[in-house]
């Protein structure tokens, strides 16, 4: 069947079902015939096993697989593997880059700003159902974009193995989940035409399904199926993949799979992209917003122009490996032969074993031979000849062409440090030098996880109907509980991807940044804002190192979850004095805690204030609203009470202060006084002496006088 035949049968409005078979498996045949397609998957096939360590591997065409080769049992095959380091280095940039969703609400309003950020909550969620299945299914894709050049994960409605709800009439229903899967491009088809995933006018996916699994899904009978090649097919890369030895020397096992083809279908599924006739398209999701989507998304490591496939970053590292292995061949060779001294004769010789000879009393064997007839020359015993330099530095060369070729120079992408002395910062520098070189890839990963994201929340809105409850992180790295419906999204699908305030992605980077800054005093006081001290610590890795007041603040976020849900019980209630209008010590107390006393009630009020005047706060019940404020101005009574007892206690300190500063002012005084009134004593008494003084000087001078007026 032509390819223009098979496009105007799927475009009827109605075919019938044996035109949908043929048609569909018409297509999927064309395009395992197709040469270019051969010609990609052998390459996926090579660089697969080149991963896994099977690289001393040659192609069949025959057989079109591929097998080792054939060597003595004596020729070593070591392997350093370099493929299997730079994969590991490219999946470590790629999910180092912690992307995180925003959606920009289609208006300023409260309802649609609220939507917006309940949508980013809804994704983040949906990455922790399920054991952090999204981030398993993240991590494949980063394994496979560097070995195939191009792969995809498929996103759509999920409807076995979720929760189940009861409707009205106690029946249960299965509300399905949103699913994301990786899927490997061995089972990606899609139309020759168009060098992108959205102009390509038909996409296919063909898998094995176990029989029993497709009738007990679509309750229907399924023959087995006629296509033997295309069965085999499968099951050879099934083979080849799943069960590669991991013991290197065991081979490759090219038998088909164990499985036989009476328990297996080969499931094909098709989406065709809209026409006119089919103006939604078949079997894709549509968003109401005109726009139209697969549901499998494309991740591209390498573009090559005027073709949908990409070229595999492992692709340019096969030969340097090939010589790196060829090298470590010789040497494995070569150092077995170092230790094996050769003997050249001119002639015949005879062995002969000595069981007790030589000083170490150990048997050896003893070369005997007859200088007549080797004409007078003896035996020459030569150790081996140790490999040259030049191939160690040849070895080496291969090594620097595998890091420059893929832009991982000194392994800095894998985590190695360039010197034992490189401090955080230097090998977070150099690591931010190697990165800005994948800086288009990684755009590109960031472009297509967008488009996943946004497949996601448009599944979500149309398939979340019935409330259920999620389950969304909140700040200082803690989980609040929200009941959700597809209507709160209220249409609001403008996402973008953007890079988490990482800050660095070492933990001595981080460390490092973050001390820089709080020297600067960037973060102000952190002692003074507990959550900015949490967040701090969640930074440098250290979410679990808490502080004494959290659990206040836990205490106080429980029981704010329990005046949300209505719950009362053991909530410090009181209620408003009439004298004073207001939460006063003499209200009356309508619900009683006893352990209200021993908390901290600054950091409760703190807790209870912010729900307060968060936007969540106004839908909630108002009976809700009102225990709240009632049970927080109660925590602020009692700062408030304990601030005037500070307060009393301030006055009454600083009155005896006074009053001692007076004492001690009186006392001071008075001895001044008695100083000074001892002083004029001094001084009246030191007057009277000399008083005394002079007037018995003059009494002797009158009565000298006296005397010598009778002489005369």
């Amino acid at each position: 069947m032509k390819l223009s035949e098979i496009y105007s049968t799927l475009s009827k409005p109605s075919p019938s079902e044996g035109e949908i078979v043929g048609a569909v498996n018409g297509i999927f045949d064309v395009s395992v015939r197709e040469y270019t397609r051969m010609i990609m998957e052998r390459i996926w096939y090579r660089n697969l096993l080149y991963y896994l360590g099977e690289q001393y591997i040659e192609y069949v065409r025959s057989m079109q697989t591929f097998k080792r080769r054939i060597t003595p049992d004596y020729i070593p095959t070591p392997v350093s593997n370099k493929i299997k380091d730079y994969v590991r280095a490219v999946k470590s940039m790629l999910m180092n880059q912690r992307l995180v969703p925003k959606i920009a609400p289609n208006t300023m309003e409260k309802e649609d700003v609220e939507a917006a950020e309940l949508g980013e909550g809804l994704l983040e969620w949906l990455d922790t159902v399920n054991d952090d299945q999204f981030e398993d299914e993240k991590e494949k894709v980063a394994v496979s974009l560097p070995l195939f050049g191009v792969s995809f994960m498929r996103t759509f409605p999920q409807m076995n193995n979720d929760q189940w709800v009861f409707d009205k009439s106690g029946n249960p229903i299965n509300t399905g989940n949103v699913g994301s899967e990786h899927v490997i491009p061995f089972q990606v088809y899609v139309d020759l035409l168009g060098d992108t995933l959205t102009k390509k006018r038909w996409v296919g996916m063909q898998t094995l399904k176990p029989k029993e699994w497709v009738e007990d899904i679509f309750k229907t009978t399924v023959s087995s199926s006629s296509n033997t090649l295309a069965i085999d097919y499968s099951k050879r890369l099934m083979r080849l993949v799943g069960q590669v030895s991991p013991w290197k020397g065991a081979g490759i096992d090219n038998a088909l799979y164990a499985v036989e083809d009476d328990y297996l279908v080969l499931f094909r599924e098709i989406e065709m992209r809209p026409t006119k006739q089919h103006p939604k398209g078949r079997y894709f999701i549509v968003c109401g917003d005109g726009s139209w989507y697969y549901s499998l998304t494309d991740f591209h490591f390498d573009y090559l122009p005027g073709t949908f496939w990409s070229d595999a970053g492992v692709n340019s590292l096969i030969s340097p490996q090939n010589t790196i292995n060829e090298i470590d061949q010789a040497h494995a060779i070569n150092r077995k032969g170092v230790a094996r001294p050769v003997l050249f004769t001119p002639g015949e010789i005879g062995l002969q074993k000595v069981g007790q000879a030589g000083e170490l009393g150990l048997g050896m064997l003893v070369a005997k031979y007859d200088p007549l007839l080797t004409g007078g020359k003896e035996p020459q015993i030569r150790q081996g000849t140790p490999l040259p330099q030049q191939l160690l530095e040849e070895r080496q060369n291969a090594v620097i062409t595998i890091q420059e070729a893929s832009g991982d120079p000194k392994n800095i992408l894998r985590g190695q440090s360039p010197g034992s002395k490189a401090s955080g910062i230097m090998v977070e520098t150099l690591r931010e030098t190697a990165e800005r070189g994948h800086q288009p890839d990684l755009a590109r990963w960031g472009r297509s996880l967008k488009r996943v994201q946004k497949k996601r929340l448009l599944i979500a809105q149309e398939l979340f109907t019935e409330e259920r409850i999620i389950k969304i992180k909140g700040k200082g790295n803690e989980f609040r509980t929200k009941k959700f419906q597809a209507a709160d999204l209220r249409g609001n699908t403008d996402l973008r991807m953007e890079l988490d305030s990482g800050i660095a992605t070492t933990n001595a980077g981080k460390i490092q940044i973050l001390m820089d800054f709080m020297e600067k005093g960037l973060f102000g006081d952190v002692s003074q804002n507990p959550e900015l001290g949490q967040e701090l610590l969640r930074r440098a890795g250290l979410s679990g190192f808490t502080e004494q007041e959290n659990k206040d603040k836990k205490r106080a976020e429980m029981e704010n979850a329990l005046i949300e849900s209505g719950e009362i019980q053991g909530i410090m209630l009181s209620d408003i004095d009439p004298k004073a209008s207001a939460i006063s010590p003499d209200s009356k107390v309508l619900v009683h805690d006893p352990l209200f006393k021993y908390d901290n009630h600054q950091i409760h009020y703190e807790v209870h204030r912010r729900f307060a005047i968060d936007r969540e706060f106004l839908v909630l019940d108002p009976k809700a609203q009102v225990c709240l404020i009632h049970h927080a101005d109660t925590h602020k009574m009692m700062v408030d009470e304990a601030m005037k007892q500070q307060m009393q206690q301030m006055m009454t300190m600083e009155g005896k202060g006074q009053d001692q500063a007076k004492t001690k002012q009186e006392q001071a005084q008075g001895a001044q006084e008695h100083r000074q009134g001892m002083a004029h004593k001094e001084q009246q008494h030191g007057q009277q002496l000399r008083h005394q003084e002079e007037k018995h000087r003059l009494q002797l001078a009158h009565g000298g006088k006296e005397g010598g007026g009778t002489a005369g």
